[in-house]
């Protein structure tokens, strides 16, 4: 993964289900956590090779993170994934399919330690589902997947170049998908006017509202990021995606900045 920029501080796997489980600490051990997800297109068929990704911007009550920081891993033939050792905290979460539009979503996880002598195993279980696009078969798709291939190289340069060329005349879905990249990118303030842009075109857009709450939580302006999500839910009719919503929309909820 690459280091985080600064210009974050200034300012969907094609569908991924994530599964967080939280195992029993072991005598004297920390819990361990474990991310499981599965990363399919649009159409829910299984993605093979997909490059998951996580990188952790803040802690708990995003305070300091300590831990490892960033994880990847690919996906089965299923298009199963997962990581071991996710702690809590602000989390970008990452998905890149052959041929695909990358899919990018800031989360918080909070893990609950369990209370009670016979407490242990699962304490929280939710589901995220993002959903990545192939793009357009046309110059302006090739625009994207070049844009893409420049962002996962860490060429921010090449990135701005050739998002700067995004068509005045782009529907609502090219533009989310061009600020989506540029967040790969981590370039905050190429995805913000890329995602308004798609909101103006179309106010229904659940992939520019989601970038528009990523960009929030990455700021940590959590009251503006909470209310983002919640507009985000209202823009799908998928039971997994408002599940998922609903949990980040909870968890926003427990921080309180000092």
């Amino acid at each position: 993964m690459r280091p985080v920029m600064s210009r974050l501080g200034c300012a969907t796997l094609a569908a991924a289900g994530v599964l967080l489980v939280l195992a029993p600490a072991a005598l004297g051990q920390q819990p361990v956590s474990r991310l499981k997800g599965r990363v399919v297109s649009e159409r829910g068929e299984p993605l093979k090779d997909a490059d998951v990704r996580a990188e952790a911007f803040f802690g708990a009550a995003a305070g300091t993170f300590a831990g490892q920081r960033t994880f990847s891993t690919k996906t089965n033939a299923k298009g199963d994934w997962s990581i071991l050792g996710i702690a809590p905290g602000i989390w970008l979460f990452e998905a890149v399919a052959p041929e695909h539009i990358p899919e990018i979503v800031a989360l918080p996880i909070r893990l609950l330690t369990p209370s009670g002598p016979n407490a242990g195993g699962q304490v929280l279980i939710w589901e995220l589902v993002l959903k990545p696009v192939r793009p357009p078969e046309d110059p302006r798709g090739r625009m994207l997947m070049d844009a893409t291939t420049a962002a996962r190289a860490g060429k921010s340069d090449e990135v701005r170049a050739v998002l700067r060329q995004v068509p005045e005349d782009a529907d609502a879905e090219y533009l989310a998908a061009a600020g989506r990249i540029a967040l790969v990118a981590r370039e905050a303030g190429l995805a913000r006017p890329l995602f308004m842009r798609a909101l103006e075109r179309d106010p229904a857009s659940y992939r520019a509202a989601m970038g528009i709450a990523s960009l929030f939580l990455l700021q940590r302006d959590f009251d503006s990021a909470s209310r983002a999500f919640d507009a985000t839910r209202n823009r799908t009719h998928d039971k997994d995606e408002q599940k998922w919503l609903s949990a980040a929309i909870g968890d926003l909820a427990t921080i309180k900045v000092r």
